[in-house]
């Protein structure tokens, strides 16, 4: 089954924005995860323990997400055309024409 690139990359998208917002905020409060802040926050600049870097993490998350999501897409669907593998729809089957013996 072919994937629709669109669809898969923005809603991979919107789960990794929300996440990503989430995780400085869970250590605003808590105290915990503050590793994985600092972690992350070398890869993401400006990915910070604060509510700034909450806003700048779901933005980055967004971004990289979306673009490493529909790039996988795209490749996953060039494999298929590239292997020759044909998808069947299945055939809906209407109530007034069934076949009577």
């Amino acid at each position: 089954m072919k994937l629709n690139v669109l669809k898969l990359a923005l809603s991979a998208a919107i789960v990794s924005a929300i996440s990503m917002a989430l995780l400085p905020v869970y250590g605003l409060y808590l105290g915990r995860g503050l590793r994985a802040i600092s972690i992350l926050g070398g890869v993401f600049p400006g990915y910070t323990v604060s509510w700034q870097g909450a806003g700048l993490g779901a933005v980055w998350g967004f971004v990289s997400c979306f673009v490493y999501m529909g790039v996988f897409a795209l490749v996953y669907n060039g494999m298929l055309d590239f292997k020759g593998i044909k998808i069947k729809a299945k055939a809906k089957k209407s109530a007034g024409r069934k076949k009577r013996k």
